[in-house]
């Protein structure tokens, strides 16, 4: 968003920026028909980055100018709450899984199965799926839970239980590792590493796209909203679905229950 931003200046001769130009920038996105998100996203990241910019002018030496923070008070876009993505419907459900499990003949396809399968049983992130190691499995009273590093947590003090279909699907998976990485998912080609979020989430985007899932309502995140759904369709309470997805909040939960 900044290079964007960077960019943008660039290619109208703004040297030294002043508030009229963000709010410029910001009516140039409107302009090429962004979504109110979008534009409030942007704005997110530049009045943030002014605001850390004048915190830190004298630490780094910054021009004189970011001294003042002239994003500060400007407005984005307003953003109705609640999720414009959808959740799968269980007969999309059962086409992805098939079409996963289909694909697995490889050590990809293994790969891409285990990681579908315990996102949309548990409703875990791409940044959890991203830092799961495979220390972070474990037992107690005979059943088995992963780990995880919640969102804004530093420590793996929360956990979710892998039903056994996950479990099989994972174990699976590691059968045919043949590397030391002490991640859960990694990726297999000019060695191996952890994966990141955005080859997940294209992960999972082609997987939707091979199972025929076309909405552009329906993202990798969707995968989430799918647990959250599922569990509440099914009889769920609100706080068990709270527990299920770990909200802070009991105001994020009730999203999912509006719709």
């Amino acid at each position: 968003i900044l290079k964007q931003y960077e960019r943008y200046l660039i290619e109208n001769n703004v040297l030294k920026p002043r508030r009229k130009d963000v709010m410029n920038f910001r009516d140039a996105l409107w302009a090429q028909g962004r979504s109110p998100t979008t534009v409030q996203k942007y704005m997110v990241v530049i009045k943030q980055f002014y605001k850390w910019a004048k915190k830190h002018q004298a630490e780094f030496d910054l021009d004189p100018s970011y001294k003042i923070d002239i994003a500060e008070g400007i407005k984005g876009a307003k953003v109705e709450f609640y999720y414009k993505k959808e959740p799968l419907s269980i007969e999309q459900v059962h086409t992805l899984l098939q079409t996963a499990d289909e694909l697995r003949t490889d050590i990809y396809g293994k790969r891409n199965y285990a990681s579908i399968v315990l996102m949309l049983v548990t409703g875990l992130r791409t940044m959890e799926i991203k830092s799961a190691k495979i220390s972070d499995i474990s037992r107690i009273d005979k059943k088995t839970i992963l780990y995880i590093k919640g969102k804004g947590s530093y420590d793996k003090h929360h956990f979710v239980r892998l039903p056994e279909e996950v479990v099989n699907a994972i174990s699976d998976y590691l059968y045919y590792r043949t590397d030391k990485n002490h991640y859960l998912f990694v990726s297999h080609q000019k060695g191996t590493h952890s994966l990141g979020r955005d080859f997940i989430g294209k992960m999972v985007k082609s997987l939707l796209l091979k199972a025929g899932i076309h909405s552009k309502r329906i993202t990798p995140h969707s995968l989430r909203h799918t647990t959250a759904y599922l569990n509440l369709k099914h009889g769920g309470t609100l706080a068990a679905t709270r527990q299920l997805l770990r909200h802070k909040h009991i105001t994020s939960t009730m999203v999912y229950a509006d719709h």
